[in-house]
């Protein structure tokens, strides 16, 4: 099995457990390609040094320049031009961990049947890589023995969108069969766009082709700190994921995965919280009219909604009633 690690690069500032913990793996990609999209090429410069002259060899290390226009065009454009004819691929985050047996189980995992993707169960870790607390999964993934579940789609879609929650995690823990990129380099369904959530929102297009294969194991960790997309209370990228769980649950319900009570559910839950935090954000303004206007009982707020929405996330042309085709 051929597989490919995208580094979509930004932060080298953890360059060398990152470096390190794909020397370790049992199983090591048969290349990566590293998209630097610092704003002083950081990585290319980083990666130049004769001090891990070795380790950028060993491992096929390639570098390129990244689009520098945000994390998902980052994503996409790597996974549009970068993954070769490989049979797999990993999107693995310039700040994320992976354990030594990461790619060993995943391909293990995908060697069972025809998964568009494999996603591991990860630790969330402080800045200094120690892990502190489990990502919240249901119940049923927490107290079960099952060491692999294989997850369809209307399961995923009411865990996940219906609830305004991930408990999947992202693309470092997880890893696609190559056919599957267009779900991150076109990140919309229908003409919906879920960017924001690109990686739950991936793997729920996924689940609308085949079941995705959750590994019931901790196989790396998510490192959070303070300079992180989701710690930036007002920053663009949290505020697209806010909105995007709205998106998500429209496609959802569209593709007949989740009902109308859980679809207004995720309304109201997910838009009072935007009314919440957001309610003076001036880039919001017809976002939040939208929203307020579906909450309560407009006919035309999915409609007003999704305007607002694809004129935010960058795609103006808003679906009403679309087919939705993966």
């Amino acid at each position: 099995m051929s597989l490919v690690t995208l580094i979509p690069a930004y932060k080298p500032k953890y360059l060398g457990d990152l470096l390190l913990s794909l020397w370790q793996q049992s199983v090591k990609p048969g290349r990566v390609v590293v998209s630097d999209d610092s704003p002083q090429a950081s990585f290319t410069q980083a990666l130049a040094d004769p001090q891990v002259a070795h380790v950028v060899a060993g491992l096929h290390i390639e570098v390129v320049r990244g689009p520098c226009r945000g994390s998902s065009a980052n994503w996409q454009f790597l996974t549009r031009h970068h993954m070769g004819d490989a049979e797999f691929f990993h999107l693995l985050l310039d700040d994320d961990v992976i354990y030594p047996g990461f790619y060993e189980r995943h391909l293990q995992a995908h060697a069972l049947g025809h998964f568009p993707v494999t996603v591991s169960r990860r630790w969330t870790a402080n800045e200094s890589g120690m892990p502190l607390r489990d990502l919240p999964v249901p119940v049923a993934v927490a107290q079960g023995r099952d060491a692999l579940l294989s997850i369809d789609a209307p399961a995923l879609f009411a865990s996940t969108c219906a609830r305004g929650s991930n408990w999947l995690g992202e693309t470092s823990n997880a890893v696609y069969r190559a056919g599957w990129g267009h779900t991150i380099a076109d990140p919309q369904v229908g003409g919906i766009s879920y960017i924001g959530l690109d990686d739950i929102g991936s793997f729920l297009r996924c689940t609308l082709d085949r079941p995705v294969l959750y590994i019931n194991d901790h196989l790396g960790y998510f490192r959070t700190s303070p300079d992180q997309n989701s710690a930036q209370t007002y920053g663009r990228p949290l505020k697209l994921a806010h909105l995007a769980y709205i998106a998500l649950s429209v496609i959802g319900h569209r593709a007949g995965q989740i009902s109308a009570e859980q679809l207004h559910g995720c309304v109201m839950a997910v838009g009072a919280a935007v009314l919440h935090h957001y309610g003076s954000q001036d880039d919001l303004v017809d976002c939040r009219a939208a929203i307020g206007a579906w909450m309560a009982g407009a006919p035309d707020g999915e409609a007003r909604f999704l305007q607002a929405w694809q004129t935010y996330a960058g795609h103006p042309e808003a679906p009403a009633a679309l087919p939705l085709a993966a």
